[in-house]
């Protein structure tokens, strides 16, 4: 089982003794699926992905304004602290046989209600929720945090999650980023074809829509966990990582030698091919699943988007979706993607 460790010669005040936990603090359409598809069969790792989404789309705690429940069922058991328990109990299975969990979570499925009307404008005039109660009830549980095993208060949560911060101290982080305009309209594309996330004027669909929540985790660690990381300059091999999706696919490689140095993973069982999906296993998917992974599932290995983020035009990107998608769609595509490229380029300078 791999441990803690930020770099050779780097300084943190990360518990170096415990077991390695990684997060892909992921986002969508950032090519966060090639990632998870290289690392899911790697023998020291053990996957677990989308804990909290069922919380997030179902449970009674999710958002109110979030309404789909005509394509997602409510579900009153779907609770944060089920999510967590399951993960709890996963964790001490597979640490039990020395391995490392691989966790594959986008932020905004796990965010604490209070951050989102804090932190984004859209949210200002909405009603503030309460964050729902999770307890770590395990032996490890810590009652410094606030969220103690007595589930009492104690110290005010600082963490941007639902989650404790005696859990989420224990995370080293890979988040990943991908320019905006290649993200956010792929994921309206995807949207549409689902019936959902469609709308671009409504605060909860936004929501999806920024890396607001990627740069908050980001500082909320290197200020706890790692705080000498911002000192280290792009390039540098350090929790949190930085992964920007076309650097993923364009120069893999790289990439990925450089998380499975970070973290002591063999490259030897990095995936680099496989076969695409079958129809009879489409068959039983969803049908959201089916639209997000169409291109991974026909894929046999990584493709390359030849894109850099450099050579992205904002301007030029918005004539293809005002021709696509009409003026209207068009050009509020390009005002969500102005409103988050601030968050984009700061977490981009730090990128692998």
């Amino acid at each position: 089982m791999s441990v803690v460790t930020n770099g050779e010669g780097s300084r943190d005040c990360a518990d170096r003794t415990r077991p390695l936990r990684i997060w892909h603090c992921s986002h969508a359409r950032t090519a966060s699926n090639v990632l998870a598809r290289q690392f899911r069969s790697h023998p020291q790792l053990a996957a677990k992905e989308y804990t909290f989404i069922n919380a997030y789309l179902q449970g009674p705690e999710r958002l109110s304004g979030l309404d789909m429940s005509e394509r997602f069922p409510n579900a009153d058991n779907a609770t944060y602290q089920k999510g967590f328990n399951e993960l709890q109990q996963y964790l001490a299975m597979i640490e039990q046989e020395g391995k490392t969990i691989f966790i594959k979570e986008h932020i905004y499925f796990m965010l604490d209600p209070r951050v989102l009307a804090t932190e984004f404008p859209p949210f200002d005039s909405q009603p503030q929720e309460p964050c729902p109660k999770v307890v770590d009830q395990t032996a490890h549980g810590s009652s410094k945090d606030g969220e103690s095993v007595n589930g009492s208060d104690i110290v005010q949560k600082t963490n941007p999650s639902v989650l404790p911060d005696s859990f989420i101290r224990t995370l080293s982080p890979i988040i990943q980023i991908r320019h905006p305009a290649i993200s956010i309209p792929s994921y309206y594309r995807a949207g549409t074809q689902i019936g959902a996330l469609e709308d671009l004027f409504k605060p909860q669909s936004l929501a999806g829509y920024t890396y607001a929540w990627s740069r908050i985790t980001f500082d909320w660690f290197c200020e706890h966990v790692y705080p000498h990381r911002k000192d280290t300059p792009r390039g540098s091999n350090c929790w949190p990582l930085v992964v920007d999706g076309d650097d993923l696919v364009n120069d893999n490689e790289r990439v990925i030698s450089a998380i499975c140095s970070l973290a002591g993973l063999d490259m030897n069982g990095i995936t680099k091919e496989w076969d695409p999906a079958s129809e009879e296993i489409k068959k039983k998917q969803p049908e959201h699943v089916k639209i997000f992974l169409s291109t991974l599932q026909a894929s046999k290995g990584i493709i390359k988007s030849g894109l850099k983020a450099e050579d992205i035009s904002v301007d030029k990107e918005a004539e293809k979706w005002i021709k696509e998608f009409g003026p209207e769609v068009g050009n509020r595509l390009k005002e969500v993607v102005e409103a988050t490229m601030d968050h984009y380029l700061y977490l981009a300078q730090f990128r692998i």
